[in-house]
């Protein structure tokens, strides 16, 4: 360093910008080069402080080689910055456990003004922030916390206690709507997305009212559109009526009224029946279950249940329930005007009660609209998936017909997916094994149709793939619904075709209203007037079948077999001919 210096002062010049890495070596531990130098002292003096500190922390950092660190200096400048990142991280962790203990603070009085109770002069308010609208004669106020189910409504300790232990902590915004009305033993007519809470919503205020268990004879029916649904809710229900000896029947299948038949000494022990308008009809047919000491009647997914297929069915288990005192409650994702009309024909100054927009799906769906084309498309589609890592499992996979979801099941197979399906063709115990295996995971796709569009809760579903275009808005929404539940963030993705494109107008306006981002010339589509709705939602369309390998393979198979049989054939015949020769020569 001495010989640079002179050579520095003697007008040298050394070009250090091409000789960084051996500048940083020599130069880490020493002082400046010349001080004789005016030109490096007016740089000096005009350089800003902050650039000289980052360039000393720089030279600190810089490592030199332990062969020529004769002094041990990069060991004490080791030594240095650790004690200087020490006092950094300290520093930088102080301020986060500030930070944190401030947004403590900030939410636990967010927390506190959220358990004040709802006032007349907060109501309008509260309704607003919780996107919540209510219609109806005197409708009770929401409440803004469970702590008012004590306090207000006097709620027993342990529905409290069952609550917090099963992680129900703090009321959704259908929760707080619904449960006050019910609670006050009003009609009910609720609407709210999907994933949103209204199961628990109606068997809350069903176990306040039943109090305890007694042998009168049914006293609440809940009526679900499928067996799965109806398990569902059983399942929840006994959670939350634990450590009390409450009698729930679930009758979905012939069995369980047959049970109740060959001992009618039984049916005055049950006190909730939770069961599927079909099975009900029958065992009310039949005399094996008495609705007449019903008190509360349910019925969830209330549009499916309003339909023609069910229509007859609700209307004899409306019949059914004779009690003067009979309070009913509909729940449902999608309230079409057509079903609140005909709610309103058996309803008592009811009470509405809708969360969000009508119609629409829950905000945090990601919902996407993807051309495919032709049906032979949509294989191609979905492969493309598979191929950029798009198919995080698990999936659940619409299509509109039992053949379409045999056959896609076996085209799935092929490409290695852990795959099954389910449809109502499938035996009840082979149904609840595809859906335990789902839930555990062992199978990564499920492939089904309707029957599992609505209510089922499968914990985690991050994608929602509609194969074939949905018939409907209600069943778009409900399809797209068994992802994004209880605020969890989900992806919903619907294949078209050029067939499709005449109903686009549909799921566009479903995806508009949920807040999603949608293209302009999307928005100018044609909406499908009234009959074509009518007749989509009647009859799917006919589609191409879907190309299976195993029905490919199964016809190679035998076409070779055919050609090794005619081959066969040919050489008897040969060898036949051959023989036939030999004896005539001889």
């Amino acid at each position: 360093m001495d010989v640079f210096r002179k050579l520095a002062g003697g007008g040298v010049s050394f070009d250090k910008k091409r000789f960084e890495s051996d500048v940083k070596i020599f130069g880490a531990a020493d002082e400046p080069m010349a001080s004789g130098s005016a030109s490096k002292h007016k740089r000096k003096r005009s350089e800003p402080k902050a650039e000289t500190q980052a360039a000393k922390k720089d030279a600190a950092k810089v490592i030199v080689p332990d062969g020529l660190d004769f002094f041990g200096s990069a060991a004490k400048a080791k030594a240095t910055v650790s004690a200087v990142e020490r006092e950094e991280r300290q520093s930088r962790r102080d301020g986060k456990q500030k930070e944190e203990s401030d947004s403590e603070e900030e939410s636990d009085s967010s927390s506190e003004e959220e358990e004040e109770a709802v006032t007349k002069a907060t109501l309008s308010t509260f309704l607003k922030r919780n996107r919540i609208k209510l219609k109806g004669t005197d409708v009770p106020l929401p409440m803004a916390s469970w702590a008012e189910l004590e306090s207000r409504f006097g709620v027993a300790p342990w529905l409290r206690t069952n609550l917090d232990k099963w992680g129900w902590g703090v009321p959704t915004a259908i929760q707080k709507g619904a449960m006050p009305v019910l609670l006050a033993n009003r009609d009910l007519l609720a609407g709210a997305p999907t994933g949103s809470g209204k199961t628990l919503a109606f068997l809350l205020p069903l176990l306040h009212h039943l109090r305890a268990p007694a042998k009168e004879g049914f006293r609440a029916v809940i009526v679900s559109p499928t067996r799965e649904l109806a398990q569902q809710i059983h399942d929840q229900m006994r959670r939350l009526c634990e450590g009390r000896n409450f009698r729930i029947c679930v009758l979905t299948k012939p069995a369980d009224a047959g049970a109740m038949n060959a001992d009618p000494s039984k049916r005055k022990k049950f006190d909730m029946l939770i069961t599927t308008p079909l099975r009900l009809v029958h065992a009310v047919e039949k005399e094996e279950v008495d609705l007449g000491n019903v008190r509360h009647l349910v019925l969830d997914e209330a549009d499916r249940l309003m339909e023609d297929g069910f229509l007859e069915q609700t209307d004899a288990i409306l019949a059914a329930c004779s009690h003067p005192e009979l309070r009913k409650a509909l729940f449902s994702a999608t309230l079409p005007a057509g079903v609140e009309e005909m709610a309103k024909t058996f309803m008592v100054d009811e009470c509405r009660v809708i969360v969000g927009t009508k119609d629409s799906a829950t905000e945090t769906i990601q919902q996407e609209l993807q051309f495919v084309g032709s049906e032979d498309g949509k294989l191609h589609a979905l492969r493309s998936l598979m191929q950029a890592g798009g198919l995080k499992p698990p999936v659940l996979l619409f299509v509109q017909s039992i053949e379409r979801a045999k056959d896609l099941f076996h085209e799935l197979v092929y490409d290695g997916l852990h795959v099954d399906v389910i449809h109502s063709e499938r035996p009840k115990l082979q149904r609840e094994g595809v859906i335990s295996a789902f839930k555990r995971g062992d199978v990564w796709v499920l492939i089904c149709t309707e029957l599992i569009a609505r209510g089922i809760d499968f914990k985690g579903v991050q994608l929602v793939i509609n194969y074939d275009f949905p018939q409907s808005v209600q069943s778009y929404i409900h399809r797209i619904g068994r992802t994004g539940r209880a605020g969890r963030a989900g992806r919903a993705i619907t294949y078209f075709t050029k067939d499709d494109a005449a109903y686009l107008k549909t799921v566009v306006n479903v995806m508009r209203q949920s807040g999603c981002d949608v293209p302009e010339w999307m928005l100018k589509l044609k909406a499908p007037n009234k009959k074509e709705r009518k007749k989509l939602k009647a009859k799917a369309p006919e589609r191409k079948d879907i190309r299976t390998v195993a029905a490919s393979s199964i016809g190679r198979r035998q076409a070779n077999r055919r050609k090794d049989m005619i081959a066969a054939s040919k050489r008897r015949k040969t060898e036949a001919q051959a023989g036939a020769g030999a004896e005539k020569s001889t």
